[in-house]
């Protein structure tokens, strides 16, 4: 049985080394815990951000198809944030040379956390009229005249792909275990 000097000797003497130990292991496991999470979590979005691209894409190809006007969408930089913006100008004014207006704009990711390649790994670069990339749709078919073919997205160790069908205008997002 300790006595009343015993344990006030004990709360001088502060921590020991075991009790120490045990702090840090569980201090340490629960921030292993954190970094796992963030990962994932940023993977999920560079998931989400693919899957916008695609959502825009059928977007764009169907008011293509139902709405009066031609439409395209690009793939823009703006203050080194990643955006979708679809565009649209009205037949006529085609031939007069009017621009484009925007007709719908959804901001992505930093440039720093999402990176954009072709295929080949290659980095999208900035085109004369501001974009990295560029699809159109025909207004019967719905077929992509304009960007067929597959981008890589990658962001936070993970990767995906968006491939878009010339015949149809299909647009398909894939896991890309191959991360770049």
């Amino acid at each position: 049985m300790k006595t009343g000097n015993e344990s006030a000797e004990r709360r001088r003497e502060g921590f020991s080394l075991i009790e120490l130990l045990v702090v840090l292991t569980i201090i340490m496991t629960m921030t292993g815990i954190t970094v796992m999470g963030m990962g994932s979590y940023r993977g999920k979005m560079t998931e989400q951000q693919v899957r916008a691209v695609s959502d825009e894409l059928l977007l764009a190809q169907s008011a293509q198809q139902t709405r009066p006007g031609t439409f395209r969408i690009q793939l823009r930089q703006d203050s080194h944030v990643w955006e979708v913006v679809i565009q649209r100008t009205m037949d006529q004014e085609i031939t007069t040379g009017t621009a484009w207006s925007e007709y719908d704009r959804r901001e992505l990711a930093s440039s720093n956390t999402l990176r954009i390649s072709d295929e080949k790994g290659t980095l999208l670069k900035e085109g004369y009229d501001g974009s990295y990339y560029q699809w159109s749709f025909d207004r019967a078919s719905g077929a992509c005249t304009e960007g067929a073919g597959t981008l890589v997205f990658s962001g936070s160790g993970k990767a995906f792909t968006l491939t878009v069908y010339e015949p149809t205008g299909r647009s398909e997002v894939h896991t890309d275990y191959g991360v770049r």
